[in-house]
């Protein structure tokens, strides 16, 4: 899986043959490494501690119930290593799933044009979320959390008497089992980890993310990279919300609710930082695991939703703090 840990200094200079290169890919490997053994060690706890952990079904389970989220966790780390934050991908998860709903149900649309009218509503929605973040300088927590509320009115007001249910049997398969998904989830994240780390607007992220005016001073477009940024997260969470539509056979307002806190959770715990300027896609697949771990192996044991919420908030504070610890001064 491609992966990269970069900040600014990295993109605007080359590395010296004194080793430095290679010392800053061990450190990569490193990291990565630290945030996999955590996962398998969080694995093997539960693995001792619940007997129907230990089946097959139960690991497949936890990749299928991993791989829509994992996704839209995909454009939430490109955001959020450009500097950026969107909590908005939740409310663009349920328009999408609702606009798609209606489209394949009431106007009976091709499978193809529908899933084109889902991704084009995503990136509109994240284009707008950049769009007003970049011109206006309101912060982008305010400018999402607005979005948030506002595009989930949207996808009420869209799926108000609707029945949006019994799609196409050629759009089920998109979501059906525990294969398709999963094969998306890695495409997905070998497509955006190849973007962070062999095209020059994804290496802009890190340096945008690392110091916005150094990158702005070394030529950077900061404005029209941003909304690019937010765009393609809208465009993941579009598609993750098609799989999880075509997986359930219906849409409903509802859904989407709180998956923006899940997927950034598994970016932070996958070792992104919050800051900007560090992450990849990679080590977010990995959180994403790790949370999904958590909850499939609570689940075994007997433990309730309220008692899951509590113990990820606490892995999320955690993993924050750590975040904050290790960041460098500035």
């Amino acid at each position: 899986m491609t992966d990269m840990t970069q900040n600014s200094s990295t993109q605007f200079s080359t590395p010296s043959a004194d080793g430095s290169s290679f010392a800053v890919l061990k450190h990569q490997f490193l990291q990565i490494w630290q945030v996999l053994a955590a996962l398998v060690l969080i694995y093997l706890v539960f693995f001792t501690l619940s007997e129907p952990f230990r089946s097959l079904d139960t690991l497949l389970s936890i990749f299928g119930q991993a791989s829509i989220l994992a996704i839209l966790a995909c454009g939430t780390t490109v955001v959020l290593i450009s500097g950026g934050l969107d909590l908005s991908v939740g409310s663009i998860f349920a328009v999408v799933g609702v606009i798609v709903g209606i489209a394949l149900a009431e106007y009976q649309l091709p499978v193809v044009v529908a899933v084109l009218i889902g991704l084009l509503a995503g990136a509109a929605m994240g284009a707008l979320n950049g769009t007003i973040q970049v011109f206006t300088k309101v912060p982008a927590f305010i400018v999402t959390l607005g979005g948030l509320t506002a595009y989930k009115g949207i996808a009420e007001i869209l799926a108000s008497g609707r029945d949006l249910s019994r799609f196409p049997d050629s759009f089920q398969m998109l979501g059906s089992g525990y294969l398709v998904p999963m094969l998306i989830m890695f495409g997905v994240a070998l497509v955006t980890g190849l973007f962070l780390t062999k095209t020059q607007l994804g290496n802009h992220a890190f340096a945008i993310g690392g110091n916005e005016e150094v990158a702005r001073l070394s030529g950077v477009n900061v404005r029209k990279s941003r909304i690019y940024y937010y765009m393609l997260g809208g465009v993941l969470a579009a598609t993750a919300a098609i799989l999880e539509v075509s997986k359930l056979n219906f849409a409903m307002p509802a859904r989407g609710q709180s998956y923006e806190l899940f997927a950034i959770a598994a970016v932070v715990i996958g070792g992104t930082s919050l800051f900007g300027g560090r992450g990849g896609v990679g080590k977010t697949l990995i959180g994403m695991l790790i949370m999904q771990t958590i909850i499939v192996g609570l689940s075994y044991l007997g433990v309730g939703t309220s008692v899951q919420r509590i113990a990820i908030g606490i892995i999320i504070i955690v993993a924050v703090y750590w975040d904050v610890w290790r960041r460098p001064s500035r």
